[in-house]
């Protein structure tokens, strides 16, 4: 049955993103949570909306820069402790040289809050992961236009219920990951479904402590030469999301843990430094 979800999830994710970028925003310019100001639309095939947003950031200089798809979690994007992560994401990046593209799949759909408590189950998880595989593949093709984006080196970095969104977009079981154009996936803590199998470089880094998306499923992947998993000991789900004390969320123990963010950062930085030679 698993297997059957899937198929039909990444069958999805192909038709919508092959007519997705015939969609027209218009004048509109659709709404962002987060306070951001510098909002990019991009166009989605959707029956309810024709654009979702991104928050984009360049570093300084004429370009073209190699660029992040910073997919997020099913929280949304306006929490502060997820706000917070974001800025350390953006800073980091900028740093390096590397423009990234905050995507949010949730606010111009009427769920500011996200969607944590409609996943009650692997089928409504790959569900909203196929939505947002489309909406990440989106953000790709949006930034391939840009003449100051690098169209090589594009990369997508996804967090929990966005890196099941980006492990979907690259499967090479959809047939849109051919035409996507994305240099290199990292993802943090996802689901890895049965089944996956990536059809670019791919680092999964997950805490051997998680009770959501458990590590052991990823580490259950095997045969593939381009799925590296790395699990950080002790490290729980959103281990690198900042916070002073643990979280308790829909039955769920989260705990920031500054060594393994920062290893995970090590890991993440050398990986896209690889795949940009």
């Amino acid at each position: 049955m698993k297997r059957l979800i899937l198929a039909a999830a990444v069958t999805a994710i192909g038709l919508s993103y092959a007519t997705g970028l015939q969609a027209q925003t218009g004048d509109q310019i659709p709404p962002i949570a987060g306070g951001y100001t510098n909002v990019t639309a991009i166009p989605v095939n959707d029956p309810a909306i024709k654009a979702i947003s991104g928050a984009l950031f360049k570093p300084s200089g004429a370009g073209p820069f190699p660029a992040v798809v910073y997919m997020i979690g099913c929280g949304g994007i306006d929490s502060p402790p997820i706000r917070a992560q974001q800025k350390a994401a953006i800073d980091h990046m900028l740093a390096k040289g590397v423009a990234i593209l905050i995507v949010d799949s949730f606010t111009p759909r009427n769920e500011p809050e996200g969607v944590c408590a409609k996943l009650d189950g692997e089928k409504a998880a790959i569900q909203y992961a196929t939505r947002g595989s489309n909406d990440a593949l989106a953000a790709v093709a949006v930034l391939k236009a840009m003449p100051e984006i690098d169209a090589k080196h594009i990369f997508l970095v996804g967090f929990s219920l966005g890196g099941i969104s980006s492990l979907l977009a690259i499967d090479s079981k959809n047939a849109a990951s051919r035409d996507g154009g994305v240099a290199g996936v990292v993802v943090y803590y996802p689901l890895c479904y049965d089944g996956v199998d990536p059809s670019v470089r791919t680092l999964v880094l997950i805490g051997e402590k998680d009770d959501w998306t458990p590590a052991a499923k990823c580490q259950a992947v095997t045969g593939k030469t381009n799925f590296e998993v790395v699990v950080f000991p002790g490290a729980t789900h959103v281990f690198n999301m900042p916070s002073e004390k643990p979280i308790d969320f829909l039955g769920h123990h989260f705990v920031y843990d500054e060594k393994a963010t920062q290893d995970a950062q090590e890991h993440a930085d050398a990986f896209m430094a690889a795949q940009k030679k």
